[in-house]
């Protein structure tokens, strides 16, 4: 980075830091160099804290750190997210606040926590961390408790960590920016900030006025970047997602292409003009970089993204155009998928299992799915774990069992099933009996997703290993077990070259060319029927999915989709 007036200025600055500006404009590297001039003044056991909000937006700002740092600074910097750091402080010193030691509830047994309980789940999670058991949404705010009630606690932290960068400071909510402010009464806080990038609005305590709440009460110095942008500087991507947020009139520049698909009855399926603008922009971005370049398709509902993950991961053309399959990553959240996976591995324990035994795993699996159903917002998922622990009750007391998917599941383990040893085969037998009800339907279609995880060899070699003759011993046991060794795996493996997440999760990555994806009824980019304020979220997220891209965008969208700007006035 050439260092200009402006950013002297930052590194000569003292004192608390607002540095704000878009995405690209260099806030991270001019934060790290700051971070590298104060390394010299740090006595033995202090070092600077740097944190983020997501596992992803770290590795990248770790990875950051190499083209800025030597390994010995870069040992001095501390890069973790905010759940991280908060776990961490709950760990050491909640017993201060409640006389125990802290442990931790794992989401997916807060979802089956909550999924049971029939009261208002907020006062209960804050009666569980009075106890000392903290589920994810009680950490931020007992963390918060701590360094504001604790002053041994806080100077703790002061003295360990002089220096503290916030990112993405605009998203922070009511009990981090409290953590903020215990820490700035003796360390140094630099805020890095995009207020067009406030994209998490509906998360409660998020607040539009973050960033003036730290003007009041840190008077930092103020810095704008807004004006640079070092990610794509000479295709015009920033000024379009600008006048994309503020629709203002605006001409898309060549880095910007839209490949409108018709929706009329008969029309070849939009996923195809997905699939085709996968490839042609791989290929002209391969030929402009002289190598393979890294490609995100976003949509802002996963649901758009299971079909066009479905669809180009085979062969497939379009008009004239043969489009080869492509190997791709779809991020996304694979609790349901897992969920499903155990009930088809519950369904591999049959033969070895005695009849009651064996229903009840499996009723029980399938109650566990839709608890998560259920937590995930899905709220009649609730009657229907009501309605599978009646059905288990019923089978444990030889009464007559009410339920469909029961009913169904007993017919089939009464029919019988013929297992070979052979775990892919074996595995799709099992899956086959997930149909019969509209509950059962939902579990195979989501066990399908199971693929995506690339786990389908970690499967077969855990479940021959499971394999006795007859059935497949603990086959839950191992799924989950291998799943959760994949999960471990995955998370530190390098960007896949195509990825399909939602516009919300690409936040904070970058791609060298980025797909936009808007469906003819759902995930819609803008639609007539919104109220101004949807409308505005819409934009902001969509800045957010262009400004993703390095060197090029493709926007897929339907024929008649609104205009993202409105027209330049025609010249006189």
């Amino acid at each position: 980075m050439d260092l200009d007036d402006k950013r002297r200025e930052i590194l000569a600055a003292h004192g608390h830091l607002l540095i704000e500006g878009g995405p690209g404009c260099g806030k991270t590297t001019i934060a790290l160099l700051k971070a590298k001039e104060r390394l010299n003044t740090l006595a033995p056991g202090q070092r600077v804290l740097f944190l983020s909000f997501s596992r992803a937006a770290v590795r990248q700002i770790g990875d950051r750190t190499s083209g800025v740092l030597d390994r010995d600074a870069r040992s001095l910097i501390e890069i973790r997210t905010f759940h991280a750091f908060f776990m961490e402080l709950v760990r050491s010193h909640g017993r201060l606040l409640t006389g125990v030691p802290a442990s931790f509830i794992t989401p997916d047994r807060e979802k089956h926590l909550r999924a049971d309980f029939d009261g208002a789940w907020p006062t209960e999670r804050r009666r569980l961390a009075g106890q000392g058991r903290y589920v994810f949404d009680e950490l931020a705010p007992t963390a918060a408790t701590l360094l504001e009630e604790s002053r041994a606690v806080r100077e703790l932290c002061t003295d360990t960590y002089p220096l503290v960068i916030v990112d993405e400071f605009q998203d922070t909510n009511t009990d981090q920016w409290r953590a903020v402010k215990a820490l700035s009464a003796k360390s140094t806080v630099i805020c890095l900030a995009d207020p067009d990038q406030r994209i998490f609005d509906h998360i409660p305590g998020v607040d539009a006025e973050r960033i003036n709440h730290a003007i009041e009460y840190l008077h930092p110095q103020q810095f704008d970047l807004s004006g640079d942008n070092h990610r794509s500087p000479s295709g015009g991507l920033l000024d379009y997602a600008n006048a994309v947020l503020r629709n203002t009139p605006h001409t898309p520049p060549e880095t910007i292409k839209t490949v409108p698909y018709p929706t009329h009855y008969g029309a070849a399926p939009f996923e195809r003009y997905v699939h085709y603008a996968v490839v042609a922009l791989r290929r002209y971005l391969a030929e402009r970089l002289g190598r393979q370049p890294t490609i995100a398709v976003l949509a802002a509902e996963n649901a758009l993204l299971a079909r066009i993950s479905e669809k180009i991961a085979a062969d497939s053309t379009i008009g004239p155009h043969q489009l080869p399959a492509v190997d791709h990553d779809l991020v996304f959240d694979p609790e349901l998928s897992a969920a499903a996976g155990y009930v088809v591995a519950s369904i591999l324990e049959w033969p070895g299992l005695g009849r009651t035994d064996a229903l009840t795993r499996t009723l029980r699996a399938v109650a566990d799915f839709y608890r998560i159903k259920y937590s995930n917002g899905t709220l009649g998922a609730k009657n229907t774990v009501r309605t599978i622990e009646n059905a288990i009750g019923a089978l444990t007391n030889n009464t007559t069992v009410k339920a469909k998917t029961a009913k169904v599941l007993i017919a089939s383990y009464d029919n019988g099933i013929s297992l070979a040893g052979q775990p892919v085969a074996d595995w799709q037998t099992a899956r086959t009996l997930l149909s019969g009800s509209t509950e059962l339907d939902e579990l195979f279609k989501q066990a399908r997703l199971l693929r995506l995880l690339k786990a389908t060899d970690l499967f077969a070699w855990v479940l021959m290993e499971a394999w006795d003759s007859l059935s497949y011993a603990d086959a839950a046991g191992a799924i989950r077990r291998a799943l959760a060794s994949e999960s471990l795996t995955t998370s530190r493996q390098e960007t896949a070259q195509v990825s399909l997440m939602s516009m919300h999760r690409s936040k904070g990555k970058e791609f060298d060319g980025v797909v936009i994806v808007e469906g003819t009824y759902t995930a819609k980019l803008l639609d007539t029927g919104w109220d101004a304020k949807r409308t505005d979220e819409s934009r902001r997220l969509t800045r957010v999915a262009i400004t993703r891209a390095r060197h090029a965008v493709v926007l897929v969208r339907p024929g008649d989709g609104l205009p993202l700007t409105p027209p330049l006035p025609a010249a006189h």
